[in-house]
């Protein structure tokens, strides 16, 4: 009850073989990432954390609040990625 429809549909139509278009993975891939966090769609996972830490502007105010979400939720591309800003 706690992953949105349109979420879980995205999730459903790739475990089949489908694919996400580039323009709702942007829009929802940190809701992606935490459906697929809680349902164990590793390889999903892997290109919505890809896609956040390249559309995501890091910035001062939000750099500490990626960091924690990349360490709880084991994304080691946005934990990288959120790295390389601060150094």
């Amino acid at each position: 009850t706690d992953v949105k429809p349109i979420i879980f549909r995205h999730m459903l139509c790739y475990i089949y073989g489908g694919g996400i278009f580039e323009n709702d993975m942007k829009e929802n891939a940190k809701d992606i990432i935490e459906a697929c966090d809680k349902y164990g769609v590793v390889n999903l996972k892997l290109e919505a954390e890809a896609c956040y830490a390249k559309h995501t502007t890091f910035t001062v105010d939000n750099v500490l609040d990626n960091l924690l979400y990349a360490d709880a939720k084991n994304c080691a591309l946005l934990k990288e990625a959120v790295m390389d800003f601060i150094v």
